[in-house]
């Protein structure tokens, strides 16, 4: 299991939309493509314009295969809401989510 962690910045009258378009691609990804466990967005709480999405991916290979694929149109808006500063990818060690 990965993650993928995106880097974003994000103008604040784009904020709103930006988290939709966030939402509608998420699930569109966990319909369309093998290996897509889901994402997360976080906004910083001191620069609201910094926000982090972190996708979990089964595997890199199937994280390489969807950015290799056509897209759906919901990942293109987000690009045009917000600037992307970087991507970077972490192998899952551990995972313990308390109830």
């Amino acid at each position: 299991m990965i993650r993928v962690i995106y880097e974003w910045q994000v103008k604040r009258e784009n904020l709103q939309e930006f988290s939709e378009a966030w939402e509608q691609t998420t699930v569109l990804v966990r319909e369309m493509y093998q290996g897509a466990f889901g994402s997360t967005l976080l906004q910083d709480g001191l620069k609201v314009d910094h926000l982090l999405t972190i996708a979990r991916w089964s595997s890199e290979e199937d994280w390489r295969n969807f950015w290799s694929s056509d897209n759906p149109p919901e990942v293109t808006k987000m690009s045009k809401l917000g600037n992307l500063v970087s991507i970077k990818i972490y192998e899952e060690l551990g995972n313990h989510i308390s109830k």
